[in-house]
């Protein structure tokens, strides 16, 4: 089990679409009834001050006001430090729906993440009921283990922008075309492009999704452990 601070959506980092209080109370208590410890803090830069203390930051915010400016504030650059501390010293971050969308005044993040929106390609249709599959070459990663498909009424995300280092692991079918939905980057970071709204937490098979997510994510160490030991055998005889 683990210590997990939801950062959501407020402020610079809000907008009009989403209610991200709603979205972030579903995630929280999901996760709770799991037996994690779970913090949801609106997204001001204090929320992080003591990242340090999380086993696991899942990013839950949005793309502000298209129309505003992206001034340059220096609490909100040291607060983006502390996300890059976190995720160097290799913690593991869970980017939900509009993560792919957020923190657009610091350049790094796409690169965090493995991906991002980008303004006049990227799209969706109307939400509705959809189905999202694994990835055929990712069908045995852990984060898939009893998710067949996810069946959810979301949004499909369209044509974002994706690292060639990320694993994609959920897609959709729409327009006749394949879409990314899900992804991992490195070993601690998984975008999941779900949860437009707390109804999406109403599917089985999204919770089941999400709690994989957080498991995996949450095994780090133990992953790095055993990457650490295949490149160096010797250490385990010494």
């Amino acid at each position: 089990m683990g210590h997990i601070l939801v950062l959501s959506g407020a402020g610079r980092y809000a907008d009009g679409i989403h209610d991200f209080d709603a979205t972030s109370e579903a995630v929280s208590q999901i996760l709770t009834e799991r037996g994690h410890q779970v913090e949801v803090r609106r997204s001001e830069p204090e929320a992080l001050d003591h990242l340090a203390d999380a086993d696991l930051l899942i990013v839950n915010t949005g793309g502000g006001d298209p129309e505003e400016e992206w001034d340059y504030i220096p609490q909100w650059s040291r607060a983006h430090n502390k996300i890059l501390e976190h995720h160097e010293a290799g913690k593991p971050i869970l980017g939900l729906h509009t993560a792919c969308n957020t923190f657009c005044d610091w350049d790094l993040w796409p690169s965090i993440l493995g991906g991002k929106w980008v303004l006049g390609v990227s799209g969706h249709p109307e939400r509705s009921y959809a189905v999202f599959e694994p990835m055929p070459e990712a069908a045995d990663h852990p984060i898939l283990r009893g998710v067949e498909q996810v069946m959810v009424y979301d949004e499909r995300y369209c044509d974002l922008e994706i690292s060639p280092l990320a694993t994609p692991l959920l897609f959709h079918e729409t327009g006749e075309e394949f879409h990314t939905m899900c992804w991992v980057m490195g070993n601690s970071v998984v975008y999941d492009g779900l949860g437009h709204s707390s109804r999406s937490y109403y599917s089985a098979s999204r919770r089941q999704l999400l709690c994989n997510e957080v498991s995996w994510l949450l095994n780090w160490k133990r992953r790095e452990a055993s990457s650490a030991a295949r490149v160096n055998p010797e250490s385990q005889q010494a």
